[in-house]
């Protein structure tokens, strides 16, 4: 069977918002060279659906960005798991994804014309070592007093983000990053892009985030699960809400403002004793054409 590509729309806020994942359907006969030449020529993060080939997982994607392969995409996994659902190819949740990060539980609800999608990640983990805040702030063309009291912290909850919190939303939309020192910054720290970020309604847990990813083929994504997932086992972790309680905590990420793509994201994490011991993202996406 030819294979078939699907473009998506993930994370939309409102009309114009969100990021764009082409899906590309039955897959299994493209080799990798391939894979990633069709993803440069789309200029964005691209899903590939394949047969499992663990027993366990109903399906597999593969991830591309312009430059090279990821292990794991959240908002192509919503992407593609929209397209499957309407398409009748998957018909029971939750269902395990192979990914190359392994299987990844994925539930689905449809509601109304949308498809609810949550992808489980992973434990948190937290680095020590991390960026001075001098090298930060040159890296994102800002100064010591820009930055909040909360640490400049790398999380990962399946691939590493450096954590940046900033006093305010204005500062945020305004960076101007150097973005080969800031490529450089993320190989010397083992970081796959800076995830700056501001309260933006205390009471309502929601904050506003921009992605700066290292080397990805383009310069800002304006939806991000992977960070915003880490994001929200930073939020936790440092009780920067003071709200912690044991279960789920939720937080409202509002991203791709300054690109004026708005996308809003539900990072989920889940704590016992203080402790993060789940997170997980819930998103929609929608055929564009």
């Amino acid at each position: 069977m030819p294979y078939e590509v699907v473009h998506t729309n993930v994370f939309s806020l409102e009309e114009g918002g969100g990021n764009p994942c082409p899906v590309v359907l039955n897959a299994d006969g493209l080799t990798t060279e391939e894979m990633q030449r069709m993803t440069k020529n789309y200029g964005h993060e691209t899903a590939f659906v394949l047969k499992p080939t663990h027993s366990d997982c109903g399906v597999k994607f593969r991830f591309f960005v312009p430059l090279h392969e990821m292990e794991m995409c959240i908002h192509a996994t919503i992407g593609s798991t929209t397209v499957l659902v309407k398409r009748g190819l998957i018909k029971h949740s939750p269902i395990l994804v192979e990914t190359l990060l392994g299987p990844v539980q994925v539930e689905w609800e449809i509601k109304g014309s949308d498809v609810n999608v949550t992808v489980e990640q992973f434990s948190p983990e937290f680095k020590d070592e991390n960026p001075s805040l001098e090298e930060v702030c040159k890296a994102l063309g800002i100064g010591r007093n820009d930055i909040h009291h909360f640490p400049v912290q790398s999380v990962s909850a399946s691939r590493y983000k450096l954590i940046i919190p900033l006093k305010s939303v204005e500062t945020l939309n305004r960076l101007t990053p150097d973005y080969e020192y800031l490529w450089k910054l993320c190989d010397e720290y083992n970081t796959t892009g800076f995830y700056p970020f501001a309260i933006e309604q205390k009471s309502g847990q929601s904050v506003q985030a921009r992605q700066f990813p290292k080397r990805a083929g383009y310069n800002e994504d304006p939806a991000t699960g992977v960070a915003a997932c880490a994001l929200g086992a930073y939020l936790t972790e440092h009780n920067v809400f003071s709200s912690l309680t044991d279960g789920w905590n939720s937080y409202r990420v509002i991203q791709g403002v300054a690109m004026g793509r708005p996308s809003m994201i539900v990072s989920e994490t889940y704590s016992k004793e203080s402790k993060v011991i789940r997170t997980r993202i819930t998103g929609n996406a929608l055929e564009t054409r």
